[in-house]
């Protein structure tokens, strides 16, 4: 896995989702894209425990994009299921939101933590990269409080559980996690 191609791939085909959404304030194209992806996904996940071989081939021939050493499921798959239950369940501004926040501060917690990273909290985990996706997040939830009429306050409380639970040690993917429990308590909030 080479970081920087991940963070990347990570960005640019997370991003397709929030940002159709954004443009169209309609949940069936985002909906829809998430799905697609989502079933190919779940077929390569099928595909890589029935033929062990195919995770060694598909590393092999891919950019260093996927990591090499996924859980159960791939990062990408939890953090699509991820996207695509945001967008059934959650109110327009809130899933977009916390979509962006998914997005763009996973992947600058990894790049500046991974490059910058001296203070660590868990193995893989640091005080700066945990504050680079805050920053990040932080200058999103701004423009979008703006854009959207919804409390920064609200926004905030997103991006600070979503950091936290980015650097715990939990048993489930970090994808999962984030991409839920915050939407989840900005929804809370906001209704």
């Amino acid at each position: 896995m080479i970081l920087w191609k991940r963070k990347l791939y990570r960005i640019l085909m997370g991003g397709i989702a929030p940002v159709v959404y954004l443009l169209t304030s309609d949940p069936l194209a985002p909906a829809c894209i998430c799905a697609f992806f989502l079933f190919w996904l779940l077929l390569m996940e099928f595909e890589r425990y029935l033929h062990p071989g195919f995770w060694a081939w598909l590393l092999k021939h891919s950019p260093g994009i996927f990591k090499t050493r996924p859980g159960v499921l791939t990062g990408d798959t939890n953090f699509m299921i991820a996207s695509f239950l945001s967008i059934l369940y959650f109110p327009y501004p809130v899933a977009v939101s916390n979509l962006l926040f998914l997005t763009f501060g996973d992947a600058a917690s990894a790049m500046i933590g991974s490059k910058y990273g001296r203070f660590h909290i868990f193995p893989g985990k640091s005080v700066e990269g945990m504050m680079g996706g805050i920053i990040i997040n932080t200058m999103i939830a701004l423009i979008l409080a703006f854009y959207f009429s919804i409390s920064f306050e609200i926004l905030f409380i997103g991006v600070l559980v979503g950091s936290i639970l980015e650097v715990l040690p939990l048993k489930v993917d970090d994808n999962l996690t984030v991409g839920i429990i915050p939407g989840i308590l900005m929804t809370v909030f906001y209704l």
